[in-house]
């Protein structure tokens, strides 16, 4: 399971867009967006193993809503990779 995470998110942050400031919203990191059909699945999973993706309850102007953020440092790092070759980070962040 952890694999799947970490390909999931990895292929995530080679396409994803980003702010003029090359950061990804936080509300982009929801299970349901991300992880689709399977999302219940990863949230019990790092439920029962801490250390993965830690979620939190978050409010916006369009609601209330629950994302994570990546704690397990090699997929933290794979993300990080894979988000510096994306064509829409480099190009946000050189303009």
């Amino acid at each position: 399971m952890i694999e799947y995470i970490k390909n999931t998110l990895v292929d995530f942050h080679k396409t994803c867009g980003t702010d003029k400031y090359g950061q990804v919203g936080i509300y982009n990191f929801t299970s349901a967006n991300i992880f689709k059909d399977r999302s219940e699945e990863v949230e019990a999973f790092c439920a029962l193993n801490s250390g993965i993706l830690q979620y939190s309850t978050y409010a916006s102007k369009y609601g209330a809503y629950r994302a994570f953020r990546i704690v397990h440092s090699g997929i933290y790092k794979a993300c990080q990779e894979a988000l510096s070759r994306n064509e829409n980070y480099i190009r946000n962040l050189n303009s």
